[in-house]
């Protein structure tokens, strides 16, 4: 009672046939009907088998059937779901692969233009410092010069036309003392210098220069002082007398009737503070809601079209906002548009005297008299230690503490500094960062390692690379402040009143007059006729901008020019030799000065270094062209030994002379080998150093002509 459903017609159950099966393998299946096989027929293939057993009848049927025709279409499905997939995986994959590279694309190209914009930023910044500091140079020069016409000329037109020239000049003076402080407060450069300040002094100041402007049109100026204000504030007096000029400034420049007001009140607060409240009113054009937005981007101008003949560079608010902003407060703006404006601000400041002001005018008068007169500053009973490995640099630093009081100590290494540190209490320490052997940084180092810095000892550090954030760099490394090389006077004595114990301190006045008296005859020896020939000097260019380097690039263009070109500092025409005229009685320093220019010196911004001290001046130029010969020497050692470390240092130490008595050629390109040298550039060094060389033996041998000194 077996019978199957086959494929194969032999065990096929038909009408007429009926196979039993019951002694085939076929029977081993379970017969539930539930139960599949797959088993190798006997041909040999795969098939799936099946079997049911009926209970009432007793008989099992079987159903057997191709693999393919049970499986073959799981299989299909199966198989395409899997390409599916693997397909829709390799496009995720693509996708996601080609999301990544844009991604990566997309920020390597922002990343370019955000450096591209910083460069560009950067570059612009040293372009506005160059270009101001490069142009002002010459105003200044033009208008020195136009006040002389208008002291010696007696003709009316002339001084009329001189006038002009002053007025002119002045405004172009602003307008590029403008775009130097805006280029320095973009490039992080500008430092507020808290002092103590006469707040009368401060609205004179402003009274004076901005009263004249609104009278010339028409204009009234009011002024409103709070009387109980505080004599005497401790704060940057000068950013915040910027500040208000600019504000009374544009004030002026956009009223064209009624008046232009400043008031200027307080409040005491805790701890010896004030609050001082500056505000500045107008009548004049006022300015739209739409453009209040635009009033501090730079070089912006409101309502272009109707204010076209107004002058300015757009800079003002702009450079007032950031100034605020560095003195942690912000300017606040209300205006009615044709009705005027007002802009004020808030300011905390430290009371030093808290006498009340009383009577404005009253004051003035006082501190006109007190003006007459300069105050410097005295030390008495003050230990001093200048640390230099040059003696010219601390031969400066001795010449320029002498009007102070103060004869200070000197070590020539960072060695010779520790033990006298060790032995001696010192109120100040002046220490060179570029020493030989122990340059400053470890020379501080093993200072305190030995804990030899007393307490109220204040560590400077001495440096030539003034760069911006050299300051932060100085500090990190332990030093309490740094000063620039070359010193300027009023720098130094910044220093002295900002470490120096109040109490050894003392405020001396002398007249301004009696400074710089008469001009002092120079040794005798400078009078001897000077040899028959010299040698002619290409022009140096003005000195860079007092906090910055030169960069780079341009110093090494200087040493890379060929040598007839002006890459040739020298220039010595045997056919037509140049004489100065020889003369019996000494020669004054004007004459010594006037010839020194005429090599290309800058005089004018080496007198700044030398205390505008002439006979000073002079010395540090003799003792440099003296110094020449033993200074080679020891370049030519470490340049030959491939030293080139100690290279560093020495020419380091050149080029801060070399700017200190105003050789400003020889000063780029002894930056340039010290950069060089810091590097690791051997090449450039090896190119370089017998040009300068060449140039530093011709000018100290033309300045020793140009001197008497030959």
């Amino acid at each position: 009672g077996e019978t199957i459903d086959h494929p194969d017609g032999v065990y096929q159950m038909r009408r007429d046939s009926v196979t039993n099966i019951s002694s085939l393998p076929y029977g081993e299946i379970r017969a539930d009907g539930e139960t599949t096989a797959v088993f190798r027929d006997y041909d040999g293939e795969f098939r799936t088998l099946i079997a049911v057993r009926n209970d009432i009848t007793g008989f099992s049927v079987y159903a057997v059937s191709g693999v393919w025709n049970i499986y073959g279409r799981a299989i299909i499905y199966g198989v395409v779901c899997v390409l599916a997939f693997i397909f829709c995986m390799v496009l995720v994959y693509r996708l996601l692969t080609n999301l990544i590279r844009w991604q990566e694309k997309t920020n390597r190209e922002l990343k370019e233009s955000a450096d591209a914009a910083i460069s560009a930023g950067k570059a612009k910044s040293s372009f506005l410092a160059q270009m101001s500091h490069e142009i002002r140079t010459p105003i200044n020069a033009v208008l020195g010069m136009n006040e002389m016409i208008l002291r010696e000329s007696g003709d009316a037109s002339i001084r009329e036309y001189a006038a002009n020239i002053q007025s002119s000049g002045r405004t172009l003076l602003s307008l590029i003392n403008s775009i130097l402080d805006f280029s320095k407060i973009e490039d992080g450069k500008m430092e507020l210098v808290l002092v103590k300040y006469d707040l009368s002094s401060m609205i004179n100041d402003l009274v004076n220069s901005i009263s004249e402007r609104a009278r010339n049109k028409g204009l009234d100026f009011v002024l409103e002082v709070d009387s109980s204000l505080p004599c005497t504030l401790f704060g940057d007096d000068v950013r915040i007398r910027q500040v208000i000029m600019n504000l009374l400034t544009n004030a002026v420049k956009y009223t064209e009737k009624g008046k232009v007001t400043l008031v200027i009140t307080g409040k005491k607060m805790p701890d010896n503070k004030l609050l001082m409240f500056v505000s500045v009113r107008d009548t004049g054009i006022g300015i739209r809601k739409e453009d209040m937005e635009k009033l501090f981007e730079s070089f912006a101008r409101l309502d272009e079209e109707k204010n076209r003949n107004i002058e300015g560079t757009g800079l003002g608010m702009s450079i007032v906002t950031r100034l605020l902003d560095l003195m942690g407060t912000s300017l606040k703006v209300e205006s009615e548009y044709g009705h005027g404006s007002e802009f004020s601000f808030e300011l905390t400041q430290e009371i030093i005297n808290a006498d009340p002001i009383g009577d404005f005018m009253d004051r003035l008068k006082k501190s006109v008299d007190r003006t007459e007169e300069e105050k410097y500053l005295f030390a008495h009973d003050v230990s001093i230690l200048v640390v230099d490995d040059n003696d010219m640099n601390r031969k400066v630093a001795r010449s320029l503490m002498k009007r102070n009081g103060i004869v200070p100590d000197e070590a020539a290494s960072g060695e010779d500094a520790v033990e006298m540190i060790a032995a001696k209490a010192y109120d100040i320490v002046f220490l060179d960062h570029m020493m030989p052997k122990m340059d400053g940084v470890e020379t501080l180092k093993r200072l305190k390692e030995r804990n030899l810095i007393r307490q109220g000892c204040t560590v400077i550090a001495l440096t030539a690379n003034a760069v911006s954030g050299a300051r932060e760099r100085y500090l990190d490394n332990g030093f309490d402040d740094y000063l620039s090389k070359p010193i300027e006077v009023t720098q130094l004595e910044r220093k002295l009143a900002t470490w120096l114990p109040a109490e050894k301190i003392t405020w001396k006045t002398t007249g301004t007059a009696g400074e710089n008296a008469s001009k002092t005859r120079v040794e005798e020896k400078r009078s001897e006729k000077l040899s028959d020939t010299v040698l002619e000097f290409d022009p140096c260019p003005d000195p860079q901008d007092d906090v910055t380097e030169s960069g780079p690039a341009a110093s090494k263009a200087l040493m890379k020019s060929e040598p007839a070109a002006p890459e040739v500092f020298v220039e010595f025409e045997p056919d037509t030799p140049r004489e100065y005229e020889a003369v019996k009685e000494p020669q004054t320093a004007d004459v010594l000065t006037a010839r020194l220019k005429k090599l290309g010196i800058d005089v004018e911004a080496a007198r700044r270094y030398c205390g505008n001290n002439d006979d000073f001046y002079l010395e540090l130029v003799e003792d440099y062209v003296k110094s020449c010969p033993d200074k080679l020497a020891e370049l030519d050692h470490y340049y030959d030994s491939a030293k080139w470390h100690d290279f560093e240092v020495n020419i380091h130490a050149l080029k801060s002379i070399s700017r200190t008595i105003g050789a400003m050629m020889l000063y780029e390109k002894a930056l340039a080998l010290e950069e060089a040298a810091e590097k690791g550039d051997v090449d450039f060094i090896r190119s370089s150093y017998p040009v300068f060389r060449t140039d530093y033996q011709e000018l100290s041998k033309a300045m020793q002509a140009a001197m008497g000194l030959a």
